[in-house]
């Protein structure tokens, strides 16, 4: 396939026209001045609605705004394709090598993927570079920690370098407070047998997550599952791959005629072009972090998603990465602001003006913040790896974590929402019945998630508790209301 042009089409006037949706889930989940970490500081106490309690506990995350991510993780929008991850993997002179979860064809966007690609250019390193070389690493998340580890563990001398004051890149854990376990802010859940040594090696506890769904309108009846939306989805798909040129996902719902739905609504006032247009407002845009008009019909639904399985980390998953980080030598709050390389060596220049000389770089930042071009390259990268850079995007998917001294809540479902085209919580992940604990995590995505990040923490609250009405239960509810909420420092 080729590139194609977006189709320039207002998002509500289309969805009005032709597109609705039922709801998977996920459970995501990677300069100037130093960013304000991803969570919120409590000023006020928001009143929630009737029925709804006041949260004793919130944390919440800002990834799309924090300068060393830019964005939730890596996804394929229309024109991209497998090939840009795969050139992206190249080396550069023999010098410059590229890791992270957007180099990765078979698990973009995870943990896994991340994890995967640290341990490939390790091997890329080793096979180029001399005994007695020296690597930097640039990035202290799950790539960069897991080629450092390799490449040390091979007998070079490696220096790690990360722009935060903390190791973990994406993945933050949080814990003390009032919280039960540690809360993951960035990659969350993990899936596939790769990681459970690991894990299970730092002691990292996860719990297993199911993708059982209820979804309820505004008055919160329940709408009995549906498979309008993922059938018009694949229909979709399957029209678009055998097309000469990629295009939207929104352009081949309409040109499959997957979206020529009925609007007659059922009888709990849901016609099945509701669903799809619901189906994509959460599932997808929570998945992929991303609305159907930017995501890529013939290669950009790549993600498994909490339906193939997964587990939720509840043991901090940042401790893997210190682990991997233990006795090497890692330099924290040290912004690498230009790579300049050639047959002699890599030059690295800081944002305090200092500069490392060094034999070989793997650098694991965000595709975000490589087509910001915070890095500068000398000489340029070459055409191939800029354009792979540039066809990338990063998706969006934010987290509002809120713990309740008491569910109000008596669904078992795992994946809760509701048929609102205005709401800015996607979906609720519901972790009673796996943990015991009442607590939900709010997905805010796509276009959502910079009106939510404008919003104080009480605006963003308040709206957010709203959204959970249709799931009260009164035989539960209580008329006192809990505490202001805390947050984990």
């Amino acid at each position: 396939m080729a590139n194609v042009e977006v189709m320039a089409i207002e998002r509500r006037t289309f969805l009005a026209g032709a597109i609705s949706a039922a709801s998977l889930a996920a459970l995501a989940a990677c300069t100037p001045p130093k960013p304000v970490p991803p969570t919120a500081t409590v000023t006020t106490t928001p009143t929630p609605p009737s029925l709804v309690p006041r949260p004793a506990s919130f944390l919440r995350s800002a990834w799309a705004t924090d300068p060393y991510s830019l964005g939730s993780f890596s996804m394929t929008p229309v024109g991209a394709t497998p090939a840009d991850r795969a050139a992206l993997r190249d080396t550069v002179a023999s010098r410059v090598f590229f890791a992270g979860e957007a180099t990765s064809s078979e698990f973009p966007g995870t943990v896994i993927g991340a994890d995967a690609s640290g341990t490939a250019v390790a091997d890329r390193v080793a096979a180029l570079a001399r005994p007695d070389d020296r690597i930097a690493v640039i990035g202290a998340g799950m790539a960069g920690a897991t080629a450092a580890r390799a490449l040390a563990d091979s007998g070079f001398d490696v220096v790690v370098i990360e722009a935060r004051d903390r190791v973990g890149g994406r993945i933050d854990t949080r814990e003390g407070g009032d919280w039960p376990f540690p809360v993951e802010l960035g990659a969350a859940s993990v899936s596939g047998d790769t990681l459970d040594q690991l894990l299970r090696t730092n002691a990292v506890g996860t719990i297993s997550l199911d993708a059982t769904r209820e979804t309820r309108t505004l008055d919160g009846v329940v709408v009995p599952p549906s498979t309008v939306g993922p059938n018009a989805v694949t229909t979709a798909v399957d029209w678009a791959r055998a097309q000469p040129t990629d295009t939207s996902l929104a352009s081949a719902l309409s040109a499959s005629g997957a979206s020529a739905l009925s609007t007659a609504p059922a009888p709990d006032g849901v016609s099945p072009s509701d669903e799809l247009t619901h189906y994509l407002e959460t599932a997808i845009a929570s998945e992929y972090g991303a609305n159907s008009f930017r995501l890529s019909a013939g290669y950009g639904l790549d993600r498994a998603g909490l339906a193939a399985g997964g587990s939720l980390v509840v043991g901090g998953l940042e401790s893997v990465i210190e682990s991997a980080l233990d006795d090497l030598d890692v330099l924290l709050s040290s912004i690498v602001i230009r790579i300049a390389y050639d047959d002699d060596g890599v030059s690295l220049r800081l944002g305090t003006g200092e500069s490392l000389s060094v034999d070989r770089v793997v650098v694991t930042v965000p595709i975000g913040v490589l087509q910001a071009g915070t890095i500068e390259f000398d000489p340029a990268l070459p055409e191939a790896t800029t354009t792979s850079i540039e066809a990338l995007g990063m998706g969006t998917l934010e987290q509002l974590w809120l713990r309740f001294d008491e569910p109000f809540w008596s669904t078992d479902a795992t994946v809760l929402s509701v048929v609102d085209e205005t709401s800015e919580i996607a979906e609720w992940i519901n972790l009673l019945p796996a943990t015991g604990q009442p607590i939900l995590v709010g997905l805010t995505a796509a276009e959502d998630v910079p009106v939510t990040l404008k919003q104080s923490d009480d605006e963003f609250i308040e709206a957010a508790l709203r959204t959970l009405v249709p799931f009260v239960d009164e035989s539960l509810s209580t008329a006192t209301p809990s505490p202001t909420p805390t947050i984990v420092p």
